[in-house]
């Protein structure tokens, strides 16, 4: 079976925007002001295949930064956009905790 492609935008995963607006998963699992650096990140730490679009724009927030990722997978676009996001969050996670010392302090 050949691989399909599905175009993923940072705001598919925005917490910060209703889905009126093009938020796909939920917002339990989006996290607020994606970049498309971390999508970039996540694509490469899951192994994907991908292109990456940086100057075009999500047509329902034209106005905002730009850039997409086309992803060449056989999954699913809700499934592929979960594990992205979930991604997104576990190296956001992470930052936030390497930035201070076991006392607790900013290094």
């Amino acid at each position: 079976m050949p691989e399909r492609y599905v175009v993923i935008w940072p705001h598919y995963l925005d917490a910060s925007l209703p889905r009126r607006l093009g938020r796909k998963v939920p917002k339990d699992m989006a996290v607020p002001k994606p970049t498309l650096d971390e999508l970039i990140n996540a694509c490469k730490e899951l192994n994907l295949n991908f292109e990456v679009n940086a100057t075009s724009k999500y047509c329902r927030v034209w106005y905002s930064s730009g850039g997409s990722v086309i992803v060449y997978s056989n999954l699913k676009k809700l499934m592929l956009l979960r594990k992205i996001a979930s991604k997104i969050k576990e190296s956001r996670n992470l930052r936030g905790k390497s930035s201070y010392n076991v006392d607790g302090n900013v290094k």
